[in-house]
């Protein structure tokens, strides 16, 4: 079974979290931030892109990751499109939880995405394809080695 797609992305400046997600309908869901290492690229050097741990609506979400350059060395984000809001930390744990979206970004370049639509995760495979990123496969049951739905 599919469980979601893994890539690389270039461990650079760049707008990689709004290319990510150019997929989905990102003003749709509610976020949950995990508030890692990451950072928004400005005039005066670089400051935090989400301050601390914290819960998102769609379009300041949105907003703040379209509008300038980022450093993504650490992410860890949740999509919720209905119920409750809640910590998923393992693969079993986000298949029972209205969670829909997860995307976990470790190291500046290793990207996880798990998603409980199959047709979105054929969609995030085939978008990650054409943007060029490296490496890009299917995680399934089979391949998938992460034990914990977070990056720690």
């Amino acid at each position: 079974m599919r469980r979601g797609v893994s890539f690389k992305i270039p461990n650079a400046y760049g707008s990689y979290l709004s290319e990510i997600l150019r997929p989905i309908e990102v003003e749709r869901y509610t976020w949950l931030v995990g508030g890692e290492e990451s950072y928004v690229v400005g005039n005066d050097g670089i400051d935090p892109l989400f301050q601390e741990p914290t819960v998102m609506e769609g379009g300041p979400f949105t907003d703040l990751i379209t509008h300038g350059e980022q450093y993504l060395i650490f992410v860890d984000l949740k999509a919720f499109l209905n119920g409750p809001i809640t910590e998923i930390e393992t693969y079993e744990a986000f298949l029972s939880s209205p969670c829909d979206l997860a995307v976990l970004i470790v190291d500046s370049m290793f990207v996880d995405i798990y998603c409980k639509n199959p047709r979105m995760i054929d969609h995030l495979y085939e978008h990650m394809l054409a943007c060029g990123f490296a490496d890009v496969t299917y995680l399934t049951d089979a391949n998938d080695s992460r034990t914990k739905l977070t990056i720690w």
